[in-house]
């Protein structure tokens, strides 16, 4: 199984375990986090956790089954806005969402994390946008969901670089709630989804009504129309597209 789910107490959460492949999101991955997704609604489940197997979080979309696809624009747009919605579904999840960010989180990865309610980082997490680093543009969400998290000028800078974050860069600029030592991820994780189960279940699921931001469906558009323009532009390009979306 290439994501893992099970039952840790009051959460669910789901373990990407693909750590050969940096834990990239294949078809596969996709439609295991669709069906943890699916279980925020089975009984006495208050949180949904997602983390990854190994030294990654995630590397973002799978690269090599993004490069099978480039000669089926169709196809490739399918399995891009799979990965898209996923990211709009956990972002609208009737119970929080946490990010144990136990390794890299690239790209798509990034955009994984965003979508969560709390992100928590181990110590040697590395965090980035990194799409530029392969030619590509975000279309999971990092441009519409990054300025909220740590403001304009740094989603900017984080998004046209394409530079990589420390675990301790990521939580002092809010990109992560906070940062706490590898080996005491999970149990700090435990300890949040308890103070979350102990609050009043109504209560938690209108404060996240609240709480979430409200992104308009054209500021969404924007970026996936951007993304289908720039693989259709490099995929009929001379010299062909330089690499898959990320």
């Amino acid at each position: 199984m290439t994501v893992v789910v099970t039952r840790r107490g009051p959460a669910l959460w789901a373990r990407i375990d693909r750590p050969g492949a940096g834990n990239a999101c294949d078809s596969a991955v996709l439609a295991g986090l669709e069906r943890w997704l699916a279980g925020a609604g089975d009984p006495g489940v208050r949180a949904l956790v997602l983390t990854g197997t190994g030294r990654s979080f995630c590397a973002g979309a799978d690269l090599a089954e993004a490069t099978g696809l480039l000669g089926d624009q169709p196809a490739l747009r399918a399995f891009l806005d799979r990965g898209r919605r996923l990211v709009r579904a956990i972002g609208s999840a009737p119970v929080p969402t946490v990010a144990a960010v136990n390794g890299a989180a690239f790209g798509g990865g990034l955009e994984l994390l965003l979508a969560c309610d709390v992100a928590v980082a181990a110590g040697s997490a590395r965090l980035g946008d990194r799409h530029l680093a392969v030619g590509q543009v975000p279309g999971w969400g990092s441009s519409v969901l990054l300025p909220l998290a740590v403001g304009p000028a740094l989603a900017r800078r984080l998004l046209v670089t394409g530079e990589t974050w420390t675990a301790d860069e990521a939580a002092r600029r809010g990109l992560v709630s906070e940062a706490v030592a590898d080996a005491d991820l999970v149990p700090h994780v435990d300890a949040l989804v308890a103070t979350i189960a102990a609050r009043d279940e109504t209560a938690v699921r209108r404060m996240l009504g609240l709480a979430r931001p409200a992104v308009a469906d054209a500021v969404w558009a924007r970026e996936w129309e951007t993304l289908v323009a720039h693989v259709a532009d490099q995929a009929a390009g001379p010299a062909g597209p330089p690499g898959p979306p990320a």
